[in-house]
């Protein structure tokens, strides 16, 4: 028995999100890690997006620890709302989706979206006035 098309053209934007969002995130872990003056930044950017606890502990502690040495450009910026809105779509489908992990990895790629446009409005055009850490 073979898989309808239908099957295969739903895959895509869920491979599409997941595959974007983890190099943005690699690169915002990397260009961040740089600015912040670390001696190890590919270590970050490999680690981060592929062992959440360690990104977690870069963003509670190290991040903390070491202030910006220069602002970040307009591909950080974006890198970073791309992050954002692809780790919040994650949370959200593990949380407002059912507790069938097929139909809420089907619900990231809407949750990206959403999520995309509003840290887009809110990190974006306030010029990272909102979230400074952030981003």
């Amino acid at each position: 028995m073979s898989l309808p098309i239908v099957t295969y053209l739903t895959s895509i934007p869920i491979l599409l999100v997941i595959l974007f969002g983890i190099v943005s995130f690699s690169y915002w872990m990397r260009s961040d890690a740089t600015a912040r003056g670390s001696s190890s930044p590919l270590y970050w950017a490999i680690l981060g997006p592929l062992f959440w606890p360690a990104a977690l502990y870069y963003l509670l502690v190290v991040r903390r620890a070491n202030k910006r040495r220069y602002p970040p450009t307009r591909w950080q910026g974006l890198a970073g709302i791309v992050t954002i809105s692809y780790v919040g779509a994650m949370v959200l489908g593990f949380v407002l989706g059912p507790p069938d992990v097929f139909t809420q990895i089907l619900y990231t790629p809407v949750y990206f979206v959403i999520l995309l446009f509003i840290t887009y409005l809110l990190v974006y055009r306030r010029r990272y006035g909102r979230l400074p850490e952030i981003a």
